[in-house]
């Protein structure tokens, strides 16, 4: 026989064969459906499109700017130039009057303005340009009168200028450049293009290994959660997960520990629960087992008084039966009650004088105090009156001959006190968090006689409760040296006091 479970109270006796859950089926993953792929393909993605982006707008923004030249301060981009100087051409028919109007022309060619100081600074300085015809003549110079000599120095550039396909002459550009010849151009653009590529993929390879840190600091307590939830299924109910944050993930970690805890506590309240149940059905039923077996073998005649004891256990089994199905409707929210404003000091009264022959013949003084003029109390009577009858039942149990049981009413701003308070053993302060759980009983014992059902305490709780009332115990009282006192707190009726 295995040894009991030292979690168990001593009273309650497991059985062998507890069931033992299926473990929860393991799938296979597919590695891409892992959230830390996914993350970090994302931030792969993004760094790849910004520097895919970088890369594209520095080369165009380098191109834009080698491509342009100054002029009195102005930022001139050739192919501009070169339009407006054909649009001249085609509004004249012919290059009259350009050498007049080159200044104008330059403006409406212009980009914007740029102090000279910027220009020399970006390698550019201030440009002289000469428009020469299909001839070869110079019909226009920004620093000199036309048909001056053409320029022919080495940083002289020249751009053809077309219309309709046909050639008109050429601009000419003379002075410090930021390229001279295409090739030079290209080879510039394309070191610009790799330098930028290069620091591009530096960053972004840094950027993807802070994005790996940063994803495994997320997906390590996620994945320490998932396999936390595959122990839960397996039956596991003392798994933990570590709280290493105060994120949102160190909060999931600590509400996932709230709900282990809470299944734990469940868990180990239905084991106690079955076990009680088995433990509290066995004790009648092999009583009436053994009667009726003597009966057979004729040990007992055939009596009534050998029925007696049959029909004691099975009116036991039948309160602890409508016991149990009590309690279930008052924690499943469905249990039918009639509320009603009640006077409570009437209900009161009338059930400790129910209970006054009993105390006279166990010697115990019960006495009731404070019932006047007390506030209405909205409740079931039936309800109420079977807690207090619980109460009372249980204390004349608990208080031996010679002793004392004190009801109290008394009237709060927001409701009623009773209290029920005897002068008994007490109750041990390790007993007294768990008086109200079911089939709780502090004295270990199952005797019948004294020891009840065990549920009356958890059926009483559940009905204070459910008619909007709380219920406690103290051992021992307040002022007192020993005993014990159940005290019901019910809220006042709106309706108004007795007597109004």
């Amino acid at each position: 026989m295995s040894s009991p479970d030292p979690t168990l109270p001593k009273h309650i006796e497991p059985s062998e064969n507890w069931g033992h859950p299926l473990p929860a089926p393991q799938r296979t993953r597919n590695p891409l459906d892992r959230l830390w792929f996914k993350l970090i393909s994302a931030f792969a993605l993004v760094i790849g499109v910004g520097v895919l982006v970088t890369v594209v707008l520095a080369r165009q923004g380098a191109a834009t700017q080698f491509a342009h030249f100054m002029v009195d301060n102005h930022m001139i981009r050739p192919t501009r130039l070169q339009t407006v100087l054909a649009e001249h051409y085609a509004l004249h028919s012919g290059w009259d009057h350009v050498d007049e109007s080159l200044v104008l022309l330059v403006n409406a060619a212009s980009d914007g303005t740029m102090s000279g100081m910027m220009g020399n600074m970006m390698g550019m300085y201030n440009n002289r340009v000469q428009v020469v015809d299909e001839n070869g003549v110079v019909v226009a110079d920004s620093e000199g009168p036309a048909g001056t000599s053409r320029l022919t120095d080495s940083t002289t550039q020249s751009w053809p200028i077309t219309l309709n396909g046909a050639a008109l002459g050429e601009l000419l550009v003379a002075g410090g450049m930021m390229y001279r010849r295409d090739d030079e151009g290209a080879t510039l653009l394309n070191g610009v293009t790799r330098a930028v590529l290069v620091a591009g993929l530096i960053a972004g390879a840094v950027a993807l290994i802070l994005a790996g840190l940063l994803v495994r600091q997320v997906t390590r307590p996620l994945a320490a959660l998932a396999q936390a939830s595959h122990r839960i299924a397996a039956g596991d109910r003392t798994v933990r997960v570590p709280v290493q944050s105060k994120d949102e993930v160190g909060e999931l970690a600590i509400i996932f520990n709230q709900m282990t805890r809470s299944l734990e506590t469940q868990e180990t309240l239905r084991r106690h629960l079955m076990a009680d149940i088995a433990h509290e059905l066995r004790t009648p039923l092999a009583g009436i087992q053994g009667t009726v077996e003597a009966i057979q073998d004729g040990v007992f005649p055939w009596t009534a008084e050998s029925l007696d004891s049959i029909h004691q256990q099975a009116i036991f089994l039948n309160r602890l039966v409508e016991d149990l199905r009590t309690l279930a409707n008052a924690e499943a929210g469905q249990l039918a009650l009639a509320l009603a404003p009640l006077d409570l000091a009437e209900l009161t009264c009338r059930t400790v004088t129910a209970f006054q022959p009993q105390a006279t013949v166990q010697q115990v003084d019960l006495s009731l105090t404070g019932a006047e003029n007390l506030p209405l109390t909205n409740a079931d009577p039936q309800r109420l009156g079977q807690v207090l009858t619980n109460l009372l039942d249980n204390a004349l149990r608990h208080t031996p001959a010679g002793g004392q049981i004190r009801v109290t009413l008394s009237a709060l701003q927001t409701g009623i006190h009773i209290a029920i308070i005897d002068s008994g053993e007490g109750i041990a302060p390790i007993d007294l968090p768990h008086i109200f759980d079911r089939f709780y009983c502090a004295d270990g014992s199952r005797n019948r006689q004294t020891g009840g059902s065990g549920l009356g305490l958890a059926i009483a709780r559940q009905l204070v409760e459910a008619q909007g009332g709380k219920i406690w115990a103290e051992s021992p009282p307040v002022g007192r040296s020993q005993g014990s006192a159940f005290i019901i707190f019910l809220p006042v009726y709106g309706g108004g006091s007795r007597g109004e």
